[in-house]
């Protein structure tokens, strides 16, 4: 079943991954979306130290820019942004507002692309953080609702994949004598678009953790969870937890 469902994944992923030569770069359209829903496109080049490049081109920072979203702003912002670049590995350009990642051989490109995508999904979720109220962000109020209820865990760990990559959850729930570990993933925006980003993850280490239970949390403060997202995720044995709903779910995830 795990092949069939792996060989599923990449024939989708083939598919949607799109890969266009020009004279001095190669522009890749992913299957990942970014706040508009659009596919996020990077794009790759060999430079003149002979590394390799792969950029967002400055558009998710100036994206977020527009919609009133400075990363170097507030405080609480700015150790968000710098503490998810050094989760993934990736360097931002002041001047020209770029994610990106260099490597030294090809060999390295899937996995400093997933990292670099991985950083982006996360990066975009400050968008939320622009309204008048500011509330903080998901993870942190995952963090804390954990704390406060007992929950023991460890925050942004990561694990190599079935496929070679690193997969980092945002919270890993260790094992006990009666339960699972349990890996989990925090999602801001559960539309019916978002849920490949999580679902490749828990696929891609299906067989590296077999005894772990897999979860996302949702957000659904500002829209409802999709049914297509909680089905899809369903689907693959992944258990979507409503965040409006976290008093009934939260005995669960502890380890006694």
């Amino acid at each position: 079943m795990i092949k069939d469902l792996k060989l599923l994944f990449d024939q989708w992923n083939n598919k949607q991954l799109k890969l266009e030569e020009f004279d001095d770069f190669i522009e890749i359209t992913t299957p990942f979306v970014d706040m508009h829903h659009d596919f996020i496109q990077l794009f790759f080049t060999k430079e003149k130290d002979e590394k390799y490049k792969l950029t967002d081109d400055g558009h998710i920072i100036n994206e977020l820019s527009m919609l009133g979203v400075d990363v170097n702003n507030a405080k609480k912002r700015k150790q968000f942004f710098n503490t998810t670049l050094k989760v993934f590995g990736v360097n931002f350009n002041k001047d020209t507002d770029e994610l990106f990642v260099t490597f030294d051989t090809l060999e390295d490109y899937p996995k400093r692309q997933h990292n670099l995508l991985q950083c982006i999904t996360r990066v975009s979720d400050m968008l939320l953080t622009a309204k008048n109220t500011v509330a903080s962000i998901f993870s942190e109020e995952i963090t804390t609702f954990f704390e406060e209820n007992n929950v023991f865990f460890s925050p942004d760990l990561g694990f190599i994949g079935k496929t070679g990559n690193q997969q980092t959850f945002d919270f890993v729930i260790p094992h006990s004598k009666i339960k699972n570990e349990k890996l989990i993933k925090a999602i801001n925006t559960p539309s019916a678009d978002n849920y490949t980003y999580p679902l490749f993850s828990f696929i891609d280490v299906q067989e590296i953790r077999p005894n772990s239970d897999f979860f996302v949390i949702a957000n659904d403060n500002n829209i409802p969870i999709s049914d297509k997202f909680s089905s899809s995720l369903k689907n693959y044995n992944v258990e979507v937890l409503a965040w409006s709903n976290r008093n009934e779910w939260v005995d669960q995830l502890k380890i006694i």
